[in-house]
């Protein structure tokens, strides 16, 4: 009987392995039928001809890589032997991440300001979405907060924007500067930072002062001045690029990252009377920078001064190759989309003449979605083109993405939102 039994196992355990590996041929063939398909909405592709935009569709068993190089789509999609974990909150450059983070390459830096001490700390990220702590430097700037109200006075520190807006690096070297409003005084400087082990501040700190490269003087936030604010800083190839508004105008430096040696400054006092700027720099700004051409291309949202007040993106691009050169400005508008803030793409760039942007984009809320969550709503990559402000070229990067949403129109209960079961567009560039 027993050698009946092992005759018996033998052929189940054959048909077994049989069934799993031609299930494992379907999934491996089945990995590169999903939906992705570049298509025309508006105007020719030739208008992207110099344009290359990257990046990868992937949740935690698989993902495909594209490229849209010239107009044409290339795609490789690749299996994961074991589940990757993505982060649940997703990452892009231009603007600072979620909970005040700024990554530059695998590095992530956040701030923490106590009083007139800033103590900016460096995590490095790993494989597998999450970030390990490595260093922390330390800053003491000699500004001094004097707000414009006495009723201000007990409120919490101001700043133009998150403190990490003011942070940059170039190479291993980070560099800093304080965010600061026309309320502060003193002496800003951008500081190149000294990091020492996380964990482990040395009681001798001397070898770890934070360098002054530049002195930026407050003085005219003094009675009687035009006013300053530092609205932050960044790196351009090996150049520093800092951002301010002087006198209500916007106003770009250059400088030697080395020596501190002033390169060149780009005033925009006499820029386009149309865009209301006080209003644009009241937000968030994003910064995009094209190291190979020496470019910075800047953003900020406002409204236009029409009797429709039509809501606008201000786009200003930097040549930073010979000192400084404003090459475009732009006032685009991109109505009749709902931004995806969620993992959402945005970026930008400047080609010969042509301002290059990517954006992702929901769909407004329907009936069926009612109820669900607005990161669930169906997701639309486009690619625009504008030349002169005018959009000359519109695509869709289409794909099977939003198909990920039915569990959650089936689901019975409660319903957790996984971005390892989910699809999102990740490590997306313009080259």
């Amino acid at each position: 009987m027993g050698t009946i039994r092992k005759h018996v196992a033998l052929p189940a355990l054959v048909l077994a392995i049989a069934v799993l590996a031609i299930l494992g041929l379907i999934v491996y063939g089945a990995k590169d039928k999903g939906k992705f398909e570049f298509i025309d909405l508006i105007g020719s592709r030739e208008a992207i001809r110099d344009v290359a935009l990257v990046g990868e569709l992937s949740d935690g068993m698989h993902s495909t890589s594209f490229r849209i190089d010239g107009g044409r789509l290339h795609t490789d999609t690749k299996l994961f032997d074991q589940a990757r974990n993505i982060p649940a909150y997703l990452y892009y450059p231009g603007s600072v991440g979620p909970f005040g983070a700024v990554r530059f390459g695998r590095m992530e830096y956040n701030i923490e300001n106590r009083s007139t001490e800033h103590t900016i700390y460096s995590r490095v990220m790993t494989d597998k979405g999450y970030s390990v702590p490595e260093g922390a430097a330390e800053v003491k700037p000699s500004v001094v907060y004097r707000p414009a109200s006495a009723s201000d006075e007990n409120a919490n520190f101001r700043w133009t924007n998150p403190l990490e807006y003011g942070l940059a690096q170039i190479g291993d070297r980070v560099f800093y500067t304080l965010p600061v409003t026309t309320d502060y005084t003193g002496m800003n400087a951008i500081y190149e930072l000294k990091f020492y082990d996380w964990g482990f501040r040395p009681q001798d700190m001397k070898p770890f002062e934070s360098r002054k490269l530049v002195e930026l003087p407050l003085t005219a936030n003094e009675p009687g001045g035009t006013g300053i604010e530092i609205l932050g800083l960044k790196a351009v190839g090996d150049k520093l690029a800092l951002l301010s508004v002087e006198a209500g105008y916007l106003h770009i430096r250059s400088f030697d990252s080395d020596s501190g040696k002033l390169l060149g400054e780009a005033d925009l006092s006499k820029s386009d009377p149309s865009i209301n700027w006080q209003a644009a720099y009241s937000e968030r700004y994003e910064a995009y920078v094209d190291a190979q051409r020496a470019l910075l291309t800047v953003s900020f949202r406002g409204v236009s001064q029409d009797a429709e007040e039509r809501p606008h993106t201000a786009v200003l691009s930097f040549d930073f190759s010979n000192g400084i050169e404003l090459v475009d400005w732009s006032n685009l508008s991109f109505e009749g989309n709902e931004e995806n803030n969620y993992g959402g793409v945005s970026l930008l760039g400047y080609r010969n003449g042509r301002v290059i942007a990517v954006r992702s984009y929901r769909e407004p809320e329907s009936e069926q979605e009612r109820g669900v969550f607005d990161i669930l709503r169906p997701q639309h990559l486009y690619l625009y083109v504008f030349e002169h402000a005018k959009l000359i070229y519109k695509g869709e990067l289409a794909t099977d993405k939003n198909d990920d949403r039915i569990r959650a129109f089936n689901r019975v209960g409660g319903y957790d939102y996984s971005p390892t079961e989910h699809r999102n567009f990740l490590n997306v560039a313009l080259e």
